[in-house]
């Protein structure tokens, strides 16, 4: 039971009881807030509403559970390339890349982001689930590789929070000594900077598809940097957001979550990540593996699916059944009965012959009944990506 594990709680804890978050039990031992209650509206209205106030004006959501890494040493870049199945030889320093990583197996284990600080030095994060295994996986490669890198858990040392909607800039100036502009911090740039006369890591980032600011800085500074943050924004009706809020952003953007889009089979391939790998690199962790996957026969897509405006019928869940002619032919991994989009959408696995965009698909819903819904290309929101660059306008 829960009784007998640490709770582990971020900076921002007390913060969020006081102001009706309500708070979940997620992987690691963390507790973190699944929405805020306004105390007259149903939870599912009060998860929209938050995404409303991200797609519409500006959000700030506690990022401290996320796995926090340094590693360094000259043998760095070598390890990263190890690691994760794409390349960071060429990465400069200043920027960030999209990393996942796969067992021997060809198994998708973890992702996140790979910052690099300097020649030698980077800065990763990594699931809140898996980040404490995936840590523990790094450091039995260094030994087995004999690589020369220093590897740091700072999870519990920093925390983190994101700043994102399209007023998040204006409010990040209020509070920050740097130049927010396209021109002087690019999308997928890091800087280092002063938040609330406090020293920190800036990621730009768009995991939930608008402009976005990671902020990473000392746990024990975390709390002033959120005041100072939430205050800024009054003005610009700044609001926070959970978890459930971030998944249903992230999942308009067509971005999966490791371990709930994925299982313990889930390949790149099957994830649509199969671009990501970089084949030149002599040697990375499922290489061997996935180039044997690569000439079967592919058995499972993931898919977005989407039900029409005035669908009126019954929804399914998550782990619901995808049934073609009879057989079950897939599950659903992510789904959202409500969206900003304004109708019901979500991800499953399906066979290749049914990941055709247009193609209808029949989910078994509780009571037994069908549902029927269309698959549709990611990302179902903003596919340009035109949300993520947005100007000082």
């Amino acid at each position: 039971g829960r009784r007998f594990h640490p709770e582990r709680r971020t900076p921002m804890h007390d913060w969020h009881l006081t102001h009706n978050a309500r708070l979940v039990h997620v992987a690691g031992g963390w507790l973190r807030p699944e929405f805020y209650h306004d105390g007259t509206q149903s939870r599912e209205q009060c998860i929209l509403n938050e995404a409303f106030a991200v797609r519409n004006s500006v959000g700030l959501i506690d990022l401290g559970t996320l796995a926090k890494i340094h590693i360094g040493g000259t043998d760095a870049v070598d390890f990263l390339n190890r690691t994760y199945i794409g390349s960071f030889t060429k990465q400069k320093t200043g920027t960030l890349r999209y990393g996942v990583a796969c067992d021997e197996t060809g198994v998708i284990i973890d992702d996140g982001i790979v910052a690099r600080l300097s020649d030698r030095r980077f800065y990763l994060t990594a699931t809140t689930s898996g980040g404490g295994n995936f840590f523990r996986e790094m450091q039995r490669w260094a030994l087995l590789w004999q690589s020369q890198v220093d590897l740091i858990n700072l999870t519990g040392q920093y925390t983190a929070m994101n700043i994102a909607g399209p007023r998040c800039r204006k409010v990040l100036a209020a509070v920050t000594n740097i130049d927010l502009s396209n021109e002087a911090f690019p999308f997928s740039g890091i800087r280092h900077a002063q938040i609330a006369e406090v020293p920190a890591l800036l990621l730009r980032v768009g995991f939930i598809g608008e402009l976005g600011y990671e902020i990473h800085v000392p746990a024990s500074q975390g709390r002033h940097v959120w005041d100072a943050l939430m205050t800024a924004g009054q003005s610009a009706s700044i609001r926070p957001f959970g978890v459930e809020a971030q998944r249903l952003l992230r999942l308009e953007k067509g971005h999966i979550i490791v371990g709930q889009d994925t299982d313990a089979l889930t390949t790149p391939r099957e994830a649509n990540l199969q671009p990501l790998i970089y084949r030149k690199k002599p040697f990375f962790l499922g290489k061997r593996s996935l180039e044997i996957s690569t000439n079967k026969t592919l058995t499972r897509q993931l898919v977005g699916f989407q039900f029409p405006t005035n669908y009126r019928g019954p929804l399914p869940k998550e782990c619901h059944l995808v049934i073609d002619r009879s057989e079950i032919a897939g599950r659903v991994t992510s789904i959202a009965h409500q969206s900003t989009l304004g109708v019901p959408l979500g991800l499953a696995f399906v066979p290749p012959h049914l990941s055709t965009p247009g193609t209808p698909l029949h989910i078994r819903t509780d009571n037994g009944s069908m549902a029927t819904c269309h698959v549709t290309e990611l990302p179902f929101y903003d596919p340009q990506g035109k949300r993520q660059q947005l100007d000082e306008h």
